[in-house]
């Protein structure tokens, strides 16, 4: 019965290191770093090496994102792999004890999914014309899934926008004029 509980014990100790994010719920994108969240005790090991896996693709070679984290900081981004991030479902990702021994795992996410990078909304305004003649312009911003990008793009409109504007402008003039004129007659 001792033996069972030392043995216990051991190996909860081994398994100090807790990944927060990913998990099921809150996996990653295609775009850009993604975020490690972990927990660790006072005891764990002061640094480790974030591996991704994925043991449902056949043939997916385990990919080391980061090599001696430190695992006092509690979080980190990482970085794309080499060839990009890959997409799909059953992604683990690994804390293990370096990148020599990447079998010595000190802890392991649940299986989350990859996901692309999608868009979200679009907000477009456009602008008029001002009193030199410049033509208006028409602004676009697209922001992906992950809020802290977007995407700005600014582009001329073509034809007679400024002209257009002018002339609505003179048209409404026009008919509170005739109102007011028909009005008083």
């Amino acid at each position: 019965m001792h033996a069972v509980f030392l043995l216990l014990a051991c190996v909860s100790s081994a398994f100090a290191y807790s990944v927060i994010v990913p998990n099921a719920s809150q996996g990653w994108t295609n775009q850009g770093a993604q975020t490690l969240t972990w927990q660790r005790v006072e005891s764990d090991r002061l640094n480790f090496t974030a591996l991704l896996t994925n043991q449902r693709v056949q043939g997916y070679e385990p990919q080391v994102l980061s090599a001696l984290v430190d695992g006092t900081l509690g979080t980190v981004n990482l970085n794309p792999p080499s060839g990009g991030w890959p997409t799909g479902s059953g992604f683990r990702l690994n804390l293990v004890q370096d990148a020599n021994n990447l079998n010595a795992i000190l802890a392991q996410s649940p299986e989350f999914t990859i996901a692309p990078a999608s868009t979200t909304s679009v907000r477009t305004t456009a602008a008029t014309t001002n009193t030199i003649g410049i033509p208006p312009t028409t602004t676009t911003t697209t922001a992906a899934s992950d809020p802290t990008t977007s995407d700005t793009i600014t582009l001329p409109t073509t034809g007679t926008g400024g002209a257009l504007a002018s002339y609505s402008a003179n048209t409404g003039f026009l008919v509170l004029f005739s109102l007011l004129g028909f009005i008083l007659a």
